[in-house]
């Protein structure tokens, strides 16, 4: 999974080797099956994704009960969800992955 970020780093940057290292070992890089919950809706969320290989689902769910999906996550994309307008801070979606790496 490091390969496939560095990949995506030297198509957008001009990092050095060096660099990209120093970034590598500040990053946690995690691997999840498919339907993990990463957010639940009404948590506060405390992390921000990028996705390397997979796809993530965010959704809500309404006041009738009713799943609403709202965006899919692919190959090489940044989430977050981080409400500071909100007093509370709560996030308004779940996040979940519907395809893994495999």
């Amino acid at each position: 999974m490091e390969e496939i970020l560095k990949k995506y780093m030297n198509r957008f940057t001009t990092l050095s080797e060096e660099e990209q290292q120093m970034i590598l070992r500040e990053l946690q890089i995690e691997e999840y099956k498919k339907g993990t919950v990463l957010l639940r809706q009404g948590n506060v969320p405390l992390k921000c994704y990028f996705v390397l290989k997979g796809c993530v689902r965010q959704h809500s769910i309404d006041e009738a009960g009713k799943e609403v999906t709202s965006n899919f996550y692919t190959e090489e994309q940044a989430i977050s969800n981080f409400n500071h307008h909100k007093q509370d801070k709560s996030s308004s979606f779940f996040i979940n992955l519907v395809k893994s790496k495999n």
